[in-house]
């Protein structure tokens, strides 16, 4: 991951509300200029880029019998379209916590803004009717709405007040997937609360502190405090775009997190609120009416499910028949934000839908009632982000699995996915850690993918007959994680599939049937059987073909001039290509491509090529293994002079003439 630097101190902030944005233009007030913008001047080409992001937190009087206090958070947004697909900045969604009316979205104010062909600014106010809010579950739900009249050129701008009976700061990003102009936060927040603040910063940071005397209305009468205005400005930040072989992109944005850490009354009064992996586990989980407690409930419709299992003897056999009895009979409804349940595990089993939380907390619950003993397992998922070991917060997660332990295997298991074989630790979480929700205190551990790679072997027999037309048929075998991503995309679209991996990438051959064998038997490789025929190109009395034929290496991902993340393949990677072809009698083998061995300086990916021509048959070889899943970004420009090599490699042709 790039440079970063992280630094953690004592925040003493205020109680009183955020009045202005100095030095920023008040809300309607649109320059002209911005509305003739065409492009972004540091992010040349962008779509779309925000020309202010401002956010403010303070802290007011709390709601009456529930709390002494509630955060008041504004946040002003201006965005400018330069591209038709920038126009989709326009449909904006607000997540917010309703569960107990704990947050609410107030003072929502959003207009488009238009040059009209005179040059006069024309203001779009967006309507009442046109904002709406829509339930994500039972804690979360969205607020929604899209601007009028949007169009290359248009300027849009919204602002909206959050309120929430919490002590706790919001995270602030000054960064995101388009470019910012201007992003700033300030913060107010009462003496008595103390946080760590966490910046993940490359970038200058402008910030200013003032110390000032302030004091709140409260039931008792009024307090008074010294507190600490905190500000803090980036500017120009391109916007971080996604990248092949990407992590999360939000780990690559410029960020402030925060963590409160006390309650301080005075020198000998001090509440410690710095929070213990136990304290997660204890309250946030063991103890929650839709973690911990879900699993101690009796599925009573699942009954019929359990007295069969239980008359398998062999554990292993067991487990899998409730995994895919589960699979099979419950659908995932895509929601894999929270590690919490939505319907709780006895609607899931009636409904056969829920969350990622509702189907692997049920799953859990059932091994264990099955006599197969099953732990839940927190995941970051790979496009979720980084977790930080020593930032006890359970928001950092977005998935739950279970864990399982029989006879010196061990198998984590998500029944979401449909077509998984379950001796493979999902791809979204293979090579992450997980946090064991076990014990007084959990466990973090390496879910490592062992033995299993992605896997793919590919066979090609070719026979050449006088007019220069190649007849020909082919084989790929697809093996652990390489079966698992095509036997999805079968599954999901027969046709789709066959024009994705052997129609679309090889133009100039003429599929004529393909056969897919094993989809449904996760024991076997994925088989895939093609007939083709091909005419050779020519020029004068030479004919030219390619070797490079159904590999699933077509197309080099790494060309751009930069890269910004790491390179994270996942899973270690293995591709074994043959080649058997046949010439005409008459033809002789006038070029062949060399036997080579290239590798990157670490050894991490080696690629070798083996070429034997006697008389008119010609046997190739090609093997590409990957020894590393991860690469630094600082080291990209050795892989992407790697992978320059490795496609002109394996695209060389082999040109054969008359005798």
């Amino acid at each position: 991951m790039k440079a970063i630097y992280s630094i953690c101190f004592f925040l003493l902030a205020t109680l009183s509300p955020v009045i202005a944005q100095k030095g920023l233009p008040g809300f309607g007030k649109v320059d002209k200029a911005d509305l003739e913008l065409k492009d972004c001047d540091f992010d040349k080409g962008a779509d779309a880029m925000v020309l202010i992001d401002y956010g403010s937190i303070y802290y007011d009087r709390g709601t009456v019998g529930y709390s002494v206090f509630k955060t008041v958070f504004e946040r002003r947004t201006r965005i400018k379209i330069l591209k038709e697909k920038g126009i989709s900045q326009a449909d904006i969604e607000i997540p917010f916590y309703t569960h107990n009316n704990e947050e609410r979205i107030l003072k929502i104010n959003a207009n488009t803004y238009n040059l009209d062909a005179s040059g006069k600014i024309i203001t779009s106010e967006i309507k009442k009717s046109a904002i709406y809010t829509k339930k994500i579950d039972g804690n979360y739900s969205k607020m929604i709405f899209a601007f009028p009249e949007v169009k290359v050129g248009s300027i849009i701008e919204y602002s909206y007040t959050v309120e929430r009976e919490t002590y706790n700061l919001r995270n602030w990003y000054f960064q995101g997937r388009i470019p910012v102009r201007y992003s700033e936060y300030q913060l107010k927040v009462p003496q008595i609360f103390r946080f760590s603040v966490q910046p993940s910063i490359i970038d200058p940071i402008e910030d200013r502190q003032d110390v000032i005397d302030e004091s709140i209305s409260m039931d008792e009468g009024f307090m008074e405090t010294k507190s600490l205005k905190s500000n803090y400005i980036m500017r120009n930040l391109p916007g971080i775009r996604d990248e092949p072989f990407m992590g999360s992109a939000k780990d690559y944005m410029q960020r402030l997190e925060f963590q409160m850490t006390q309650i301080y009354y005075s020198e000998s009064r001090v509440v410690d609120l710095s929070l213990k992996w136990s304290d997660v586990i204890s309250n946030s989980l063991n103890k929650s009416d839709d973690f911990g407690l879900q699993l101690e409930k009796n599925v009573a419709g699942a009954r019929l499910l359990l007295e069969e299992a239980k008359q398998i003897a062999d554990k292993e056999s067991r487990m899998k028949f409730i995994y895919n009895s589960l699979r099979k009979s419950v659908t995932w409804n895509g929601d894999e934000d929270y590690v919490y349940t939505d319907n709780g595990i006895i609607k899931t089993w009636e409904t056969k839908t829920g969350n990622v939380a509702d189907i692997n907390l049920l799953l859990i619950n059932l091994l264990n009632n099955a006599g197969v003993k099953a732990t839940p397992v927190l995941f970051s998922t790979r496009n979720h982000g980084l977790v930080a070991p020593n930032y006890p917060f359970i928001n950092q997660f977005n998935s739950v699995m279970a864990y399982i332990a029989i006879n010196n295997k061990t198998f984590v298991l998500d029944a979401t996915d449909k077509w998984i074989c379950p001796k493979l630790v999902p791809e979204k979480v293979v090579n992450t850690s997980g946090f064991f929700v076990e014990g007084e205190n959990g466990k973090w551990k390496d879910l490592l993918s062992g033995k299993n790679k992605y896997r793919i072997m590919s066979a090609v027999q070719g026979e050449i007959d006088e007019a220069g037309k190649m007849k020909g048929t082919g084989l790929v075998n697809c093996y652990d994680y390489a079966r698992e991503q095509r036997v999805k995309e079968w599954k999901e679209d027969n046709q789709k599939f066959r024009n994705n991996y052997f129609i679309q990438p090889y133009p100039a051959l003429k599929i004529e049937e393909i056969t897919v064998n094993n989809a449904d038997s996760d024991t076997l490789q994925l088989e895939q059987k093609i007939k083709f025929s091909s005419d050779l190109n020519s020029s004068g009395e030479y004919r030219y073909f390619n070797i490079n034929l159904f590999s699933d290496l077509e197309k080099n991902p790494f060309i751009a001039d930069n890269r910004v993340s790491d390179i994270d393949f996942g899973v270690h990677q293995d591709y074994t290509i043959f080649g058997n072809y046949t010439i005409p009698p008459g033809y002789v083998f006038d070029g062949l491509p060399e036997n080579i061995s290239i590798a990157t300086s670490d050894k991490g990916i080696i690629f070798n090529r083996t070429i034997q021509a006697e008389s008119n048959l010609l046997n190739v070889r090609m093997t590409l293994e990957f020894k590393k899943t991860f690469y630094t970004a600082d080291t990209y420009p050795e892989v992407k002079e790697f992978y320059k090599k490795l496609f002109t490699k394996l695209n060389e042709q082999v040109v054969i003439k008359k005798k």
